[in-house]
């Protein structure tokens, strides 16, 4: 195992934007790292510079955030016997508490399921997702305007709106990373005339885009579909990947991003 230093971070963020779509979550997370972003992340490999498997730990467990709080671990592998090496060595993960291991190929989920049965402790897959990644630019279209739409970044005030409206959300650990979401990384809104948001974008500290959401009153409008294609145009402005993750039945959201499934 391998802890990458400052410089070797750098090696990795190019070495794994070849490697896309399956390492694009932790592309995210060693782009804004090296960006000078927030972290809690220590970042290992099973070798070096010669790697199979890139994973972005939690320093520090039980932090007060739902990152800390789920123990999140950002995963990429090339296949699934390395992932399970790597998974095998004891400093890699605690097995005496609870751990997300996040991004997961589909294809090497069973490696995991095999580590949980030897170590006696009960794995669920949590959900299935679909990665939509924008590979082509020229698919985006520009934001049609709508009348009366005031278009700004949330602040950290929106902090407590934001997370009692994100279905992962709604406690003090979770507003915790919202507020952190905000305050780092890009984000915006739609403003009612009262100045209030009634429409919202995120972004993770993985690099994806999220906790869309619009307040029901103000649903049908666009807001959405407006957001996504702001956000997607700022990130291209700024180098990062344009891609989020969907559960399987809202797949067809955004035809212009390029499907795969993950864990």
């Amino acid at each position: 195992m391998h802890l990458l230093t400052e410089e070797e971070l750098k090696v990795a963020e190019k070495a794994v934007k070849g490697l896309f779509p399956e390492s694009v979550k932790v592309y995210g997370c060693l782009f804004n790292m090296n960006r000078g972003k927030p972290h809690n992340f220590d970042v290992i490999a099973d070798s070096w510079p010669d790697f199979r498997v890139i994973i972005c730990k939690q320093k520090a467990q039980r932090s007060l955030d739902r990152e800390g709080d789920f123990n999140i671990y950002n995963i990429y592998s090339k296949d699934k016997e390395s992932l399970k090496k790597m998974l095998s060595v004891p400093s890699v993960i605690n097995w005496n508490t609870f751990t997300l291991l996040a991004g997961v190929d589909i294809n090497h989920l069973d490696a995991v399921k095999e580590l949980c049965i030897f170590h006696n402790v009960r794995g669920e897959t949590e959900g299935i997702v679909y990665l939509l990644l924008l590979e082509d630019a020229s698919h985006l279209k520009d934001p049609e305007c709508i009348a009366e739409c005031n278009i700004v970044p949330l602040t950290a005030d929106h902090a407590e709106l934001v997370n009692s409206n994100w279905k992962y959300g709604r406690n003090a650990m979770s507003y915790n990373s919202v507020k952190n979401y905000i305050t780092n990384f890009p984000s915006w809104c739609v403003l009612d005339k009262s100045g209030k948001p009634v429409s919202w974008i995120l972004m993770y500290q993985h690099g994806a885009m999220g906790l869309l959401y619009t307040v029901p009153e103000h649903r049908r409008k666009g807001y959405a579909k407006l957001l996504i294609s702001i956000m997607a145009k700022h990130l291209l402005e700024q180098g990062y990947p344009v891609y989020c993750f969907v559960d399987e039945d809202r797949v067809a959201a955004n035809r212009s991003l390029t499907c795969q499934r993950r864990v």
